[in-house]
Protein backbone atom coordinates (compact mmCIF):
# COMPACT_ATOMS: atom_id res chain seq x y z
CA UNK A 1 0.00 0.00 0.00
CA UNK A 2 0.99 3.28 -1.02
CA UNK A 3 0.40 6.35 1.30
CA UNK A 4 -0.08 9.81 -0.87
CA UNK A 5 1.33 12.73 0.59
CA UNK A 6 -1.91 15.89 0.44
CA UNK A 7 -1.17 18.57 -1.10
CA UNK A 8 0.09 21.74 0.33
CA UNK A 9 0.29 25.21 -0.93
CA UNK A 10 1.75 28.38 1.03
CA UNK A 11 1.55 31.69 0.44
CA UNK A 12 1.86 33.56 -2.92
CA UNK A 13 2.04 29.57 -4.70
CA UNK A 14 -1.99 30.20 -4.50
CA UNK A 15 -1.23 33.39 -7.21
CA UNK A 16 0.40 31.80 -10.47
CA UNK A 17 -1.24 32.82 -13.28
CA UNK A 18 -4.44 34.43 -11.33
CA UNK A 19 -6.51 37.44 -10.99
CA UNK A 20 -7.06 39.36 -8.20
CA UNK A 21 -10.11 40.72 -7.94
CA UNK A 22 -10.77 43.18 -5.07
CA UNK A 23 -7.89 45.31 -3.52
CA UNK A 24 -7.42 48.94 -2.68
CA UNK A 25 -4.24 49.91 -4.75
CA UNK A 26 -5.19 52.96 -6.48
CA UNK A 27 -4.06 55.56 -4.10
CA UNK A 28 -5.00 58.30 -2.49
CA UNK A 29 -8.81 57.66 -3.23
CA UNK A 30 -9.79 55.57 -0.18
CA UNK A 31 -8.67 54.41 3.21
CA UNK A 32 -6.05 52.09 0.86
CA UNK A 33 -2.98 52.93 -0.72
CA UNK A 34 -1.82 56.07 0.28
CA UNK A 35 1.24 56.95 -2.69
CA UNK A 36 1.87 55.86 -5.84
CA UNK A 37 5.03 53.61 -4.94
CA UNK A 38 3.34 52.27 -2.19
CA UNK A 39 0.79 50.93 -5.11
CA UNK A 40 3.75 50.26 -7.36
CA UNK A 41 5.51 48.23 -4.87
CA UNK A 42 2.74 45.54 -4.23
CA UNK A 43 1.87 45.67 -8.29
CA UNK A 44 5.66 44.60 -8.72
CA UNK A 45 5.51 42.04 -6.01
CA UNK A 46 2.52 40.11 -7.50
CA UNK A 47 3.77 40.11 -10.59
CA UNK A 48 7.07 38.27 -9.69
CA UNK A 49 4.27 35.82 -7.74
CA UNK A 50 2.90 35.28 -11.05
CA UNK A 51 -0.33 37.33 -10.56
CA UNK A 52 -1.65 38.24 -14.24
CA UNK A 53 -4.79 40.78 -13.94
CA UNK A 54 -5.66 42.81 -10.80
CA UNK A 55 -8.98 44.67 -10.20
CA UNK A 56 -8.38 47.78 -8.46
CA UNK A 57 -11.31 48.16 -6.86
CA UNK A 58 -11.65 51.38 -4.72
CA UNK A 59 -14.47 51.59 -1.69
CA UNK A 60 -17.58 53.70 -2.71
CA UNK A 61 -19.20 54.47 0.27
CA UNK A 62 -21.42 57.75 -0.97
CA UNK A 63 -21.37 60.95 -0.11
CA UNK A 64 -22.59 60.71 3.53
CA UNK A 65 -20.33 57.29 3.76
CA UNK A 66 -17.32 59.46 2.91
CA UNK A 67 -18.21 61.89 5.05
CA UNK A 68 -18.88 59.76 8.26
CA UNK A 69 -15.40 58.04 7.95
CA UNK A 70 -13.73 61.39 7.03
CA UNK A 71 -11.54 61.01 10.42
CA UNK A 72 -10.54 57.50 9.62
CA UNK A 73 -9.48 58.08 6.22
CA UNK A 74 -7.43 60.94 6.94
CA UNK A 75 -5.53 58.90 9.32
CA UNK A 76 -5.30 56.03 6.46
CA UNK A 77 -4.03 58.64 4.23
CA UNK A 78 -1.28 60.48 6.62
CA UNK A 79 1.60 58.18 5.62
CA UNK A 80 2.24 56.82 8.54
CA UNK A 81 1.83 53.46 7.55
CA UNK A 82 4.50 54.14 4.57
CA UNK A 83 6.92 51.22 3.82
CA UNK A 84 10.16 51.46 2.87
CA UNK A 85 11.12 51.18 -1.50
CA UNK A 86 11.67 47.65 -2.35
CA UNK A 87 14.79 46.92 -3.93
CA UNK A 88 12.94 44.45 -5.92
CA UNK A 89 11.00 47.62 -6.80
CA UNK A 90 14.17 49.43 -8.14
CA UNK A 91 16.20 47.20 -9.74
CA UNK A 92 15.69 47.81 -13.74
CA UNK A 93 13.09 49.99 -13.10
CA UNK A 94 13.31 53.36 -11.37
CA UNK A 95 15.25 55.92 -9.30
CA UNK A 96 13.98 56.94 -6.08
CA UNK A 97 14.25 60.49 -7.49
CA UNK A 98 11.81 59.43 -10.11
CA UNK A 99 9.32 57.92 -7.89
CA UNK A 100 9.04 60.77 -6.03
CA UNK A 101 8.79 63.23 -8.89
CA UNK A 102 5.99 61.10 -10.57
CA UNK A 103 4.22 61.21 -6.67
CA UNK A 104 4.49 65.01 -7.02
CA UNK A 105 2.44 64.35 -10.44
CA UNK A 106 0.50 62.33 -9.60
CA UNK A 107 -0.85 64.39 -6.60
CA UNK A 108 -0.77 67.76 -8.51
CA UNK A 109 -3.14 66.39 -11.26
CA UNK A 110 -5.81 65.71 -8.43
CA UNK A 111 -5.85 69.65 -7.36
CA UNK A 112 -6.35 70.63 -10.98
CA UNK A 113 -9.10 67.97 -11.25
CA UNK A 114 -12.88 69.10 -12.34
CA UNK A 115 -13.48 66.83 -9.53
CA UNK A 116 -11.13 67.70 -6.74
CA UNK A 117 -12.82 68.46 -3.47
CA UNK A 118 -15.20 64.82 -3.39
CA UNK A 119 -14.57 63.88 -0.07
CA UNK A 120 -12.22 60.14 0.10
CA UNK A 121 -13.93 56.76 -0.48
CA UNK A 122 -16.72 58.76 -2.13
CA UNK A 123 -15.62 59.95 -5.57
CA UNK A 124 -18.00 59.43 -8.03
CA UNK A 125 -17.49 57.05 -11.31
CA UNK A 126 -16.27 59.69 -13.51
CA UNK A 127 -13.81 60.80 -10.74
CA UNK A 128 -12.33 56.93 -10.22
CA UNK A 129 -11.77 56.47 -14.28
CA UNK A 130 -9.91 59.38 -14.19
CA UNK A 131 -7.77 58.43 -11.49
CA UNK A 132 -7.25 55.31 -12.99
CA UNK A 133 -6.16 56.25 -15.70
CA UNK A 134 -3.75 58.59 -14.26
CA UNK A 135 -2.36 55.54 -12.30
CA UNK A 136 -1.75 53.57 -15.86
CA UNK A 137 0.09 55.63 -17.17
CA UNK A 138 2.37 55.59 -14.83
CA UNK A 139 2.85 51.73 -14.55
CA UNK A 140 5.19 50.18 -16.57
CA UNK A 141 4.65 46.49 -15.58
CA UNK A 142 3.19 42.98 -17.13
CA UNK A 143 -0.20 42.97 -15.33
CA UNK A 144 -3.38 43.62 -16.97
CA UNK A 145 -4.69 46.33 -14.31
CA UNK A 146 -8.66 46.95 -14.47
CA UNK A 147 -11.23 48.97 -12.44
CA UNK A 148 -14.22 48.08 -10.65
CA UNK A 149 -15.13 49.96 -6.84
CA UNK A 150 -16.39 47.79 -3.80
CA UNK A 151 -19.70 49.58 -2.85
CA UNK A 152 -21.66 49.81 0.69
CA UNK A 153 -25.26 48.89 0.65
CA UNK A 154 -26.95 52.37 1.11
CA UNK A 155 -29.60 54.47 0.09
CA UNK A 156 -27.11 56.61 -2.29
CA UNK A 157 -25.93 52.95 -3.85
CA UNK A 158 -29.67 52.04 -4.46
CA UNK A 159 -29.56 55.46 -6.86
CA UNK A 160 -26.35 54.55 -8.55
CA UNK A 161 -27.56 51.00 -9.49
CA UNK A 162 -31.01 52.74 -11.22
CA UNK A 163 -29.20 55.59 -13.03
CA UNK A 164 -27.13 52.70 -13.98
CA UNK A 165 -23.50 54.78 -13.20
CA UNK A 166 -21.81 51.71 -11.45
CA UNK A 167 -18.06 50.44 -12.35
CA UNK A 168 -18.68 46.74 -12.87
CA UNK A 169 -16.19 44.02 -13.39
CA UNK A 170 -14.91 43.51 -16.89
CA UNK A 171 -18.22 41.13 -18.07
CA UNK A 172 -20.19 44.87 -17.37
CA UNK A 173 -22.94 42.32 -14.76
CA UNK A 174 -21.12 41.58 -11.51
CA UNK A 175 -20.59 44.05 -9.22
CA UNK A 176 -18.71 44.09 -5.84
CA UNK A 177 -20.83 45.27 -2.21
CA UNK A 178 -20.17 45.49 1.27
CA UNK A 179 -22.23 46.54 4.54
CA UNK A 180 -21.22 47.36 7.58
CA UNK A 181 -19.30 44.94 9.75
CA UNK A 182 -21.48 45.29 12.75
CA UNK A 183 -25.07 45.53 10.81
CA UNK A 184 -26.83 45.02 7.58
CA UNK A 185 -28.27 47.75 5.76
CA UNK A 186 -32.14 48.22 6.37
CA UNK A 187 -31.89 48.30 2.79
CA UNK A 188 -30.40 45.20 1.75
CA UNK A 189 -32.59 43.05 0.58
CA UNK A 190 -33.66 45.74 -1.74
CA UNK A 191 -31.12 46.45 -3.02
CA UNK A 192 -30.03 42.88 -3.59
CA UNK A 193 -32.94 42.69 -5.78
CA UNK A 194 -33.39 45.98 -7.57
CA UNK A 195 -29.59 45.08 -8.43
CA UNK A 196 -30.55 41.63 -10.59
CA UNK A 197 -33.65 43.26 -11.70
CA UNK A 198 -31.21 46.30 -13.71
CA UNK A 199 -29.30 42.98 -15.06
CA UNK A 200 -26.62 43.18 -12.50
CA UNK A 201 -25.31 40.43 -10.64
CA UNK A 202 -24.14 41.01 -7.04
CA UNK A 203 -20.87 39.56 -5.46
CA UNK A 204 -21.10 40.03 -1.51
CA UNK A 205 -17.45 40.80 -0.54
CA UNK A 206 -15.71 39.22 2.86
CA UNK A 207 -19.45 37.95 4.15
CA UNK A 208 -16.72 35.73 6.50
CA UNK A 209 -16.22 39.70 8.22
CA UNK A 210 -19.74 40.24 8.85
CA UNK A 211 -20.78 39.76 12.64
CA UNK A 212 -24.38 40.16 12.54
CA UNK A 213 -24.17 37.11 9.84
CA UNK A 214 -25.38 33.95 11.05
CA UNK A 215 -25.48 30.66 9.41
CA UNK A 216 -28.99 31.19 8.38
CA UNK A 217 -27.79 34.73 6.54
CA UNK A 218 -25.15 32.50 4.41
CA UNK A 219 -27.64 29.69 3.39
CA UNK A 220 -30.17 32.51 2.50
CA UNK A 221 -27.45 34.27 0.35
CA UNK A 222 -26.53 31.19 -1.25
CA UNK A 223 -30.16 30.11 -2.38
CA UNK A 224 -31.08 33.49 -3.63
CA UNK A 225 -28.11 32.89 -5.94
CA UNK A 226 -25.79 35.79 -4.66
CA UNK A 227 -22.60 35.40 -5.30
CA UNK A 228 -19.60 35.61 -1.91
CA UNK A 229 -16.17 36.37 -1.99
CA UNK A 230 -13.59 35.09 0.24
CA UNK A 231 -10.87 37.56 1.38
CA UNK A 232 -8.22 35.13 1.29
CA UNK A 233 -6.20 36.03 4.45
CA UNK A 234 -8.82 35.31 6.67
CA UNK A 235 -7.40 31.91 5.58
CA UNK A 236 -4.07 33.00 7.43
CA UNK A 237 -5.71 33.92 10.66
CA UNK A 238 -5.20 37.88 9.65
CA UNK A 239 -8.56 38.78 11.08
CA UNK A 240 -8.61 36.63 13.98
CA UNK A 241 -9.53 33.37 15.17
CA UNK A 242 -13.99 34.09 14.67
CA UNK A 243 -13.62 34.98 11.21
CA UNK A 244 -10.92 32.42 10.38
CA UNK A 245 -13.74 29.63 11.98
CA UNK A 246 -16.38 31.44 9.68
CA UNK A 247 -13.88 31.69 6.41
CA UNK A 248 -13.19 27.95 6.80
CA UNK A 249 -16.90 26.85 7.58
CA UNK A 250 -18.57 29.18 4.32
CA UNK A 251 -15.00 27.33 2.44
CA UNK A 252 -15.89 24.03 3.55
CA UNK A 253 -19.88 24.67 2.21
CA UNK A 254 -19.38 25.50 -0.94
CA UNK A 255 -20.67 28.66 -0.24
CA UNK A 256 -17.53 30.91 -2.07
CA UNK A 257 -17.29 31.88 -5.83
CA UNK A 258 -14.37 34.09 -5.59
CA UNK A 259 -11.12 35.58 -3.71
CA UNK A 260 -9.42 38.58 -3.31
CA UNK A 261 -6.83 40.05 -1.53
CA UNK A 262 -8.75 43.39 -0.61
CA UNK A 263 -4.98 44.56 0.46
CA UNK A 264 -5.11 48.28 1.72
CA UNK A 265 -1.17 47.96 2.88
CA UNK A 266 1.68 47.06 1.41
CA UNK A 267 2.79 45.86 4.50
CA UNK A 268 0.33 43.59 4.77
CA UNK A 269 1.58 41.56 1.84
CA UNK A 270 5.57 41.50 3.34
CA UNK A 271 4.10 40.26 6.92
CA UNK A 272 0.83 38.22 6.24
CA UNK A 273 1.29 36.42 2.60
CA UNK A 274 3.84 33.85 4.44
CA UNK A 275 1.14 33.23 6.58
CA UNK A 276 -1.19 31.65 4.54
CA UNK A 277 -1.00 27.72 4.08
CA UNK A 278 -3.38 25.14 3.37
CA UNK A 279 -3.35 21.35 2.58
CA UNK A 280 -5.59 18.72 1.03
CA UNK A 281 -9.28 19.50 0.17
CA UNK A 282 -8.98 23.43 1.55
CA UNK A 283 -5.64 24.29 -0.45
CA UNK A 284 -7.94 23.05 -3.72
CA UNK A 285 -10.67 24.69 -2.93
CA UNK A 286 -8.70 27.44 -2.63
CA UNK A 287 -7.27 27.12 -5.95
CA UNK A 288 -10.80 26.52 -7.29
CA UNK A 289 -12.12 30.38 -6.33
CA UNK A 290 -8.82 31.69 -7.63
CA UNK A 291 -8.96 30.00 -11.04
CA UNK A 292 -12.97 31.55 -11.14
CA UNK A 293 -11.58 34.75 -10.99
CA UNK A 294 -10.40 34.15 -14.65
CA UNK A 295 -14.66 34.67 -15.04
CA UNK A 296 -14.93 38.25 -14.26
Amino acid sequence: MFWFKKQTVKGSDFFKGTTDIHCHLLPAVDDGMATLEESLELLSLEEQAGIKRVYLTPHNMGLSGAVVDAESYGKALSGNHKQPIATEYLEGNSSVAEIQRHQREYDAAETKSSFAGEPKGGFSSAHLRERFELFKSFYTGSIELCLASEYMMNKEFLTKVEKKDILTYSDGVHVLVETSYFSPPVEMDEILYTLVLNGYKPIIAHPERYRYMSEKDYKALNDKGYELQLNFLALSGYYGKEVYERAMYLLEKGYYNFTGSDFHRLSTYYHQIKKLKLKGKKADLLLELFANNSRL
